[in-house]
């Protein structure tokens, strides 16, 4: 049985609740999940110290399914070519990626989003150089070609947009079973 792997693309100040559901969907799904940073540690929103898996220098793209990116302050990430690299690596190979909230600028600074469909909570025109307004979805999520998006609050929605693309759910009641117990709504 092939194993799936995702990797989890961590820096300084992401959003960690913007991926924890998608986080432990993977992990209880059986998918191997890693992180990956361009330093040992990085500090989240919840000022929480994370120990990263490997540096992006040791990072083989070959070994993974996905590349997952949370949303966050997206700046000191979109000027590190090494991440940026990242992600065109795994566009190259046609492998999914999947950014939420303000991980779609980082998309729009590897010149990975294109004429791609996007969606994301980030509005205004300081990010006009990133994003292409005239391809901003109006949908939570948005599934185009190996990329998956979405806006922060809909976490939920993309964690099982992610699950769905991957093919790890049974069925379509196992969905909609997922979506259910995150929105807790499964009382009896």
């Amino acid at each position: 049985m092939c194993t799936l792997k995702a990797l989890f693309l961590l820096y300084d100040g992401y959003v960690e609740w913007e991926i924890s559901t998608l986080s432990y969907l993977l992990r209880v799904c059986d998918v191997e999940v890693e992180t990956i940073s361009l330093n040992n540690e990085v500090k989240n929103t919840g000022n929480f110290n994370i120990k990263v898996d490997m540096l992006i220098d040791d990072c083989q793209v070959d070994d993974y399914d996905i590349l997952i990116i949370p949303g966050g302050e997206p700046f000191p990430v979109i000027k590190e070519e090494k991440c940026l690299r990242l992600i065109q690596r795994f566009n190259e190979k046609k492998k999914w990626i999947a950014a939420i909230c303000g991980a779609s600028i980082i998309l729009g600074a590897a010149n990975v989003l294109g004429e791609r469909n996007y969606s994301t909570s980030v509005e205004g025109l300081e990010f006009a150089e990133y994003l292409n307004p005239q391809f901003k979805s109006e949908a939570d999520v948005t599934v185009c070609e190996n990329v998956i998006t979405a806006e922060g609050n809909a976490y939920v929605e993309f964690a099982v947009a992610v699950a769905k693309q991957l093919k790890i759910f049974k069925d379509r009641e196992d969905e909609l079973e997922t979506v259910l117990y995150f929105k807790n709504q499964l009382r009896a």
